[in-house]
Order: structure tokens, then C-alpha cells, then sequence
């Protein structure tokens, strides 16, 4: 994927100012900046939530429109945010298939009933061969499972949706030493099964980990993209700053 002079103004207030950035196609690119940068801004327009002012998003070659974000997940772009949207009444199995629930029919079609078992056998199966994580009781409510967890489960719900592109938004926020380490390793697994990976992050030590190349946003733009190997963090924090000396 690739945005191209993104701009964005709510009222008088321009939010971006012409970014532009380069998603590669099986890699982890992080984009990082301070607040108000327009972070925020720029992953919602990629997911359908606010439309550009003017600029273009490119998908596999050709120009896409995003008008909302059930056309974002059509296209294979999913998000998990900060807050994970799981219901923490919900089990794994209600959450995992939360709007695309499996059935099985009775009677010729007469009746139709949820088809649990499968959906569980298939969530636990997904979780466990490409997320690399075992939930220890598959009947838990998201209430009662750890921060890690919960995350596993929301990426988990993307990857079986065929997602090409999933986008993350802090997904390290709020979660201990133990519970960081594996959601980081899972990412790095997504990536070694060939996923695309847009990972927003305050954090440059998980950043500089995960990320195949870094882009920083200073003001509505993206300042600099560039290869993780090909910079040290105090260069980053200096393009964060608004610096455009590379270090």
C-alpha cells in the first residue's frame, strides 16, 4: 500500500498537510511521531472512518476509495485500536467471530443454529498455528483474560478474516514486560507469514525490534521513511523533534 499527498482539514484545522508513505507488501512499517502529529488522523482515513481532503491511497497498484470501514475490511485492511474492540462479556469464540458467526441448518434450512463447536475448534486452531498463542480457557469471557490475550484474540480475529494489511495502534500500550514480549513476537510472526504490518508506536524500543522501515510524522507529514538498519533511535527522535538531520 502507498498513501500519496494525503491531506486533511476538519474546519479550519489541517490535521495533514500532504503525507505520504510506503506500506511494502510482507514487511512491518512503523510509523511513529509525537502527539498530534496526525497519526491518528492518517491510519482512520486508511480504514474508511474520515475521507482525505485530497490525495490518494494506492492498493496493490491501482487506486482505492475507502468510503467507510466495511469497504476498508473488503479490501483486506483491518485495525485493531487501543481499546481492542472485544466485549468483555464475550467469550473467545464470540468475539473471534463477532459478525460473521457460523451456522448450521436443521430440517432442509428450517432451522438454523450457531455452529459453536466448529467456531471453536477454528478460532483455537488459528490462534494456536499462526498467532502462536494457546488461551488456556477457551470459554473465559475477554473480561477475565490477560492484556496479551485479549491482543492475541483481536489479531488473531484479523489474520482468519484474510487481511491484507493490519493496521495496529499501540498495540503494546498498557501491557507488562512478559505480555509485551509476546505480542512483539507475534508480530514478527505475522510478518514471517508474509503479512503486511502498519504499526503505530510511541515506543522506539519496539519499533526499532519489529520494524523493517520507520516513518515519522512531524505536522501533518511524514518527514522521513526510511530502513530501521539504516538509522539509530536518536536519528528518529530528531525527525520526531522536526529535525531533518539524520543520525
Amino acid at each position: 500500500m502507498a498513501l500519496r499527498d494525503i491531506k486533511k482539514s476538519f474546519g479550519g484545522v489541517q490535521a495533514l498537510r500532504g503525507a505520504s508513505i510506503d506500506v511494502p507488501r510482507g514487511e512491518v512499517t512503523a510509523l511513529v511521531g509525537d502527539n498530534g502529529a496526525g497519526k491518528s488522523t492518517l491510519i482512520k482515513i486508511v480504514m474508511g472512518v474520515h475521507p482525505p481532503t485530497s490525495g490518494t491511497i494506492v492498493l496493490d497498484g491501482r487506486e482505492i476509495s475507502v468510503s467507510n470501514p466495511e469497504a476498508a475490511r473488503s479490501l483486506g485492511i483491518e485495525a485493531i485500536y487501543q481499546d481492542l474492540a472485544l466485549v468483555g462479556t464475550f467469550d473467545l469464540v464470540q468475539n473471534f467471530f463477532l459478525g460473521r458467526e457460523r451456522v448450521k441448518s436443521h430440517l432442509g434450512g428450517l432451522i438454523k443454529v450457531l455452529d459453536k463447536a466448529a467456531m471453536r475448534e477454528e478460532a483455537l486452531k488459528a490462534l494456536t498455528e499462526r498467532v502462536g498463542i494457546r488461551i488456556g480457557n477457551p470459554y473465559a469471557n475477554a473480561f477475565v483474560m490477560s492484556g496479551g490475550q485479549r491482543q492475541a484474540v483481536a489479531i488473531g480475529r484479523a489474520i482468519h478474516s484474510d487481511a491484507r494489511l493490519i493496521i495496529m495502534d499501540e498495540p503494546t500500550a498498557a501491557l507488562g514486560v512478559e505480555e509485551t514480549d509476546r505480542v512483539l513476537t507475534i508480530i514478527e510472526r505475522l510478518r514471517d507469514q508474509g503479512l503486511t504490518v502498519l504499526m503505530v508506536s510511541h515506543n522506539l524500543e519496539h519499533v526499532f525490534r519489529c520494524a523493517d522501515s520507520i516513518a515519522v510524522m512531524h505536522r501533518g507529514e511524514v518527514n522521513t521513511q526510511v530502513r530501521t538498519n539504516e538509522i539509530t533511535r536518536d536519528g528518529i527522535v530528531k525527525h520526531i523533534m522536526g529535525s531533518h538531520a539524520v543520525a
